[in-house]
């Protein structure tokens, strides 16, 4: 069977075809059909939009496992596939390697290494929406509220819409799903869904297929931004400071000189206005040498006992 017959089956897809195209892949795959395997593959994928059951996390990823096992089975070591296999862990961390496809150890092995690593994946919101009425939110058949996060990778994002309809599609959360929208009618945001008891016997019952509880989405605080000076070399240090010196130097000398022509009582400075003009033009040059001068001492101290600032 062909890419068009593929496509062909998945557009008659009812419930419950994901999990037979699934199933029906893994026995092509024993029996290395893999042109079988790749086109059930391919209807399971595109018929999770149409499926009309809750999607549960073992058979999403066994979906993306067996896509990138496929290539094993042909011969070919692809590190795209090695990725499927990451994804496939992300959605079911329990998922065991299929022996009976690819027995090689080494495989196994290294399949087993991925398991802690993807542990390590950064986490990614959800978006629920905090107010969606009798809308019920899946990912991966496991139910999500506001504030949840999966890690991160390919999923199948799922609503039971107020009207019991079912509709899902794969996300990677990259961007804002638009849950609502999901659902054919429109959702009354105004309805609560009706408080329930814990069941008692639910809780002491496990889904040996449930995928691992939602992780708290935690708002990322923006940090502000620390600027940090590059340390001055301690040459560098040097020639500053004998630049400021040789400022302070020439300063003074011209404070100097401008003080002697306000205390030659016989010059040109004879009235009062251009004398304390002179004046204040010496105070300002004697204190710009002062400020050069002490500059310059500090930064060959720097220089001597740190050798950097």
């Amino acid at each position: 069977m062909g890419l068009i017959g593929a496509i062909f089956l998945c557009s008659i897809a009812n419930a419950g075809v994901v999990a037979d195209a699934v199933a029906g892949a893994r026995v092509a795959l024993v029996g290395q059909d893999t042109e079988r395997a790749e086109s059930l593959l391919l209807q399971a994928r595109m018929s999770v939009p149409n499926e009309t059951e809750i999607l549960d996390a073992a058979l999403v990823a066994e979906l993306l496992y067996l896509e990138g096992l496929l290539w094993r089975v042909r011969g070919f070591r692809r590190e795209r596939d090695v990725d499927r296999f990451r994804n496939a862990l992300s959605v079911f961390p329990k998922l065991k390697w299929a022996r009976e496809i690819v027995p090689s150890k080494d495989d196994r092995a290294y399949f087993e290494a991925l398991r802690d690593e993807i542990l390590q994946r950064d986490p990614v919101p959800t978006g629920v929406p905090q107010a969606r009425g009798m809308l019920v939110a899946f990912v991966d058949g496991v139910e999500h509220g506001h504030m949840h996060a999966v890690r991160s990778g390919p999923h199948v994002a799922q609503v039971r819409c107020p009207d019991g309809a079912v509709s899902g599609r794969w996300t990677e959360f990259s961007s804002q799903l638009k849950w609502l929208d999901l659902c054919e009618e429109s959702v009354d945001l105004g309805q609560n869904p009706p408080k329930t008891e814990p069941d008692a016997f639910a809780l002491m019952s496990t889904n040996a297929n449930a995928g691992p509880e939602p992780l708290v989405w935690v708002e990322p605080q923006r940090q502000r931004r620390q600027f940090k000076l590059a340390p001055i070399s301690k040459r560098n240090l040097w020639i500053g400071a004998s630049a400021l010196g040789a400022v302070a130097i020439g300063t003074y000398a011209g404070a100097m000189s401008a003080r002697s022509t306000y205390d030659d009582l016989q010059g040109p400075l004879r009235n009062s206005k251009a004398l304390e003009a002179q004046r204040a033009t010496t105070n300002t040059l004697v204190g710009a040498s002062a400020m050069s001068g002490a500059l310059s001492i500090g930064l060959a101290l720097v220089a001597t006992f740190t050798g950097e600032f």
